[in-house]
């Protein structure tokens, strides 16, 4: 091969190279969001426990922003387990044990009146709760206690 053959080949490969490498890194637009905290509003939920706002509905599990000013009922989910990481506010996670009353309120879904059994931890700003897979948990607050929090709910 001639060295302007070879120049002209260099060249084709170092372009077919950049261009793979950068079609190897772009996202398509909807695996990506951003969402400024100012597009974040915060809805109440007819149970009246909580307000939240969806931030993300992947198949891998939603992502949320929830405030609640009551504690919540305990709970456990068959399918999914809770990453939650406190923003503001404070409240007692029970974790573990075993729910009182429990009622089925969706596919995979458990609820009940309280958690009997299970171990209890002070949550504060920038402190994170991991939840597995069917481990019954509760939020609990003292009257005038508030919490807001992100959780993100992960398909094992």
């Amino acid at each position: 091969m001639e060295g302007s053959d070879m120049k002209k080949v260099a060249s084709v490969t170092i372009g077919a190279i950049a261009f793979l490498a950068s079609a190897a890194h772009a996202q398509p637009p909807d695996e990506y969001k951003f969402i400024p905290s100012s597009q974040q509003k915060l809805v109440p939920d007819k149970s009246g426990f909580y307000a939240q706002v969806m931030l993300s509905r992947p198949k891998s599990g939603p992502a949320m922003i929830t405030s609640r000013d009551k504690s919540g009922e305990a709970e456990a989910h068959a399918e999914w387990a809770d990453h939650i990481f406190v923003q503001e506010g404070a409240a007692t996670m029970i974790l573990g044990g075993t729910i009182n009353q429990p009622r089925a309120v969706g596919p995979g879904e458990t609820r009940g009146s309280g958690v009997s059994g299970g171990k209890s931890f002070a949550m504060h700003p920038g402190d994170y709760v991991y939840v597995p897979v069917n481990v019954a948990h509760r939020m609990v607050l003292s009257p005038g206690q508030s919490i807001r929090y992100a959780v993100v709910k992960v398909r094992p």
